[in-house]
């Protein structure tokens, strides 16, 4: 079985160099039918601290919070007009878990790095967890805040790593 950092640097290879599977994973995204060219990628787990409304957990009300996090796979792609979209891809193991608030914490991260250039100057940005079908199933809830969902037996099909 492949680590989680295989499978990522796997994955960010096939959507820089194989037209056919990044076409397929594009169009399993909200919007991403809309772009074609992979502009820029990291794998390397960018890190950053945001800045998100969550609930306290005494209290319930919200407050503003600072949460550090990393994205597993960061990738640009750009449209014929030019616009860039940020694909923030979380990817999980069949035996893994969400640490807390994570969904928020990716979305947040994903929109405190509009337009900076050193996240791939994106204009509009998705998150997409990539996990096995078991994995969604066991944290459906939260797995359901992502933007999309694309199961790794899918991937699978592409990209035999990712075959459980």
């Amino acid at each position: 079985m492949s680590s989680e950092k295989e499978l990522d640097l796997t994955l960010e290879e096939a959507l820089k160099t194989d037209a056919g599977f990044c076409r397929w994973f594009l169009s399993k995204t909200k919007t991403g039918a809309n772009y074609s060219e992979c502009v820029w990628s990291r794998s390397n787990y960018p890190w950053g601290k945001v800045r998100l409304l969550l609930p306290n957990s005494q209290t319930g009300a919200l407050e503003m919070v600072a949460r550090e996090g990393e994205t597993d796979v960061l990738v640009v792609f750009e449209s014929s007009s030019k616009h860039r979209l940020g694909i923030h891809i979380e990817n999980k193991l069949a035996s893994g878990r969400f640490t807390k608030y994570q969904p928020e914490v990716c979305a947040a991260r994903a929109d405190a790095w509009i337009r900076n250039v050193a996240y791939g100057n994106y204009d509009v940005w998705e998150t997409v967890l990539l996990a096995p079908m078991s994995f969604y199933q066991t944290y459906s809830d939260e797995a359901r805040k992502f933007t999309s969902f694309i199961a790794h037996e899918d991937v699978a099909a592409h990209i035999p790593v990712f075959r459980p």
